[in-house]
């Protein structure tokens, strides 16, 4: 049936949507924005040449409401796409919209009211990441940390680089004369520059856009190569660089984009750990680097290992070094290390990178990948020490959640629980032996230990309680307590962060990825990360 309302006068907010074979999602797309409270707006499908059905399904979408406009063309990309819709758009305002994500049906007039009433050039809210194979949803807080709305600058370093959850004046791209470039990863090109560009942003607290992760297909999953681009996100941050030299203001920012762009790549570094060949990764880590290199003379380019809990790669990604996330071993321990199983087993998990660090583990690539890297320095905590152990052919496997959590595993012959006489003995012969091995044969790297526990609260800036199991995670903490000081009393080398005698050394309440003990918060992480480098030297 034909929509029969009718828009007030001027079209106040346009939704620019690229399309490009997304059948199966469009519609869900399409019935949030057209069901949405606010009133005056239009909505411009781009079809970008699809092959599936998506270009009908856009057809019929215009012919029962008014407010959508069809453009077909040719296959370009949906930076192509969005300036298009840029061009064909009428609205005072602009919202960009993945054809696979949906709104909240509050989400256009929320930022448009909070723009127009605050005169602001540009609106953002958080955002609902959705896994499409599970439908389990998290939150992403996009602007803030811990209850603390983030700076300019903040916000330019740390912030959700993506410009789907935004709303713009269309004067901040036509006073400017801004377009999306034609490249992997466009959004991080042009959004820190919209950040400096406003003269006002505003931030809506509330989880207004449902993002869809892992769908079959995506240009994340299987990045668009052109112009030359190798599809990894270097040629966005060119751009970025170069547009801040020719608006003036790249010396104002320069040490700014240096952090973020070191943070940002270290992100696609994460996500690309488990989709890329090994020969293909190591390719592009040195592409990371070398581009660093030749674009801040001051940037430092260390490599180095971890060995420890999942927060401490939160903790070092804030580093102004490029965290490469091939030198991680995670829910692993020192006794597994030094201790490891002699026959092969085949153990998988439907999470990839928690296969990738079992794989790890279990093929005691430890050693080779220090024989590999030749790291200068390598840093560890003990959070992983918490799990029990399993004994497995003549070797010992960490208990972790994630070895819980395997699909496939052999059957174990034993469990040795982490508080037992016997763990301790081995715990202690195995630090022992792998502290006299660095030294023999790394003698070096150095060695930075981060005395990490549980944390005991949980909450933000403003609140925060004790966790409900206290009295067991004081009951782990204090066999970790004891594991650190047995590390320094046998390790002279070791150079010691106490990250716990942070001030804000606890739990983030609505932390994405779940607010359990062993994860802590964003403020906290990044003053850790300074006390790091400055043992780095």
């Amino acid at each position: 049936m034909k929509y029969n309302g009718q828009m007030a006068g001027q079209v106040l907010v346009s939704v620019i949507i690229p399309v490009y074979n997304v059948e199966k999602w469009l519609p869900q797309c399409l019935e949030s924005v057209t069901n949405q409270t606010f009133a005056d707006f239009e909505v411009l499908l781009i079809d970008d040449g699809s092959t599936d059905g998506s270009a009908e399904l856009c057809n019929d979408w215009a012919r029962q409401d008014d407010r959508i406009k069809v453009v077909h063309k040719k296959n370009e990309g949906p930076s192509a796409a969005r300036n298009k819709g840029m061009e064909c758009s009428k609205g005072e305002y602009l919202v960009f919209v993945d054809a696979d994500d949906w709104l909240d049906r509050c989400f256009l007039e929320k930022l448009y009211d909070r723009a127009v009433s605050e005169h602001a050039d540009m609106a953002e809210c958080d955002v609902w990441r959705v896994n499409n194979r599970t439908g389990h949803k998290t939150l992403r807080k996009t602007s803030e940390a811990m209850g603390k709305i983030y700076s300019l600058e903040e916000q330019m370093e740390y912030g959700y680089t993506a410009i789907w959850k935004c709303m713009f004046h269309r004067r901040l791209f036509t006073e400017n004369h801004l377009l999306f470039p034609d490249c992997h990863s466009e959004a991080r090109a042009v959004y820190p520059l919209l950040l400096c560009l406003s003269k006002k942003r505003i931030y809506v607290q509330e989880p207004l856009y449902y993002y869809r992760l892992f769908r079959e297909g995506s240009l994340s999953a299987v990045p668009r190569k052109n112009q030359g681009d190798s599809a990894e996100g270097i040629a966005a941050y060119e751009i970025l660089i170069k547009s801040f030299r020719e608006r003036g203001l790249y010396e104002k920012y320069k040490k700014i984009l240096k952090k973020l762009i070191i943070i940002k790549l270290a992100d696609l570094l994460a996500a690309f750990l488990t989709q890329r060949q090994p020969d293909s990764f190591l390719v592009l880590t040195e592409k990371y680097r070398q581009f660093l290199r030749e674009n801040f003379q001051d940037y430092q380019d260390k490599v180095y290992l971890t060995v420890g809990g999942y927060n401490l790669n939160k903790i070092l990604s804030n580093m102004n070094i490029l965290h490469d996330p091939s030198g991680r071993f995670g829910f692993s321990s020192l006794i597994s290390i030094m201790n490891p199983i002699k026959t092969d087993i085949v153990v998988s998990h439907k999470n990839k990178y928690r296969s990738f660090m079992l794989e790890r583990e279990i093929r005691h690539q430890f050693w080779s990948v220090m024989e590999e890297k030749k790291p200068e320095f390598i840093v560890l905590d003990f959070i992983e020490e918490r799990f029990d152990l399993v004994v497995c052919c003549d070797g010992y496997l960490t208990k972790s959640d994630a070895f819980d959590g395997c699909e496939t595993k052999t059957e174990a012959e034993r469990v040795i629980v982490r508080d037992s006489e016997e763990c301790t003995r081995l715990w202690q012969d195995s630090a022992r032996s792998f502290i006299q091995r660095m030294e023999t044969d790394y003698p070096d790297t150095k060695i930075i230990l981060v005395a990490n526990y549980l944390s005991e609260m949980v909450g933000d800036i403003h609140s925060r309680r004790y966790f409900e199991d206290l009295e067991e995670i004081r009951k782990i903490n204090r066999i970790l307590k004891q594991y650190y000081l047995f590390f320094k009393q046998n390790c002279n080398k070791a150079k010691v962060v106490e990250a716990s005698e942070c001030e804000n050394y606890y739990t983030d309440r609505l932390y994405e990825y779940g607010a359990v003990p062993s994860h802590l918060n964003e403020l906290v992480n990044r003053e850790i990360a300074e006390k790091i480098e400055g043992c780095i030297g």
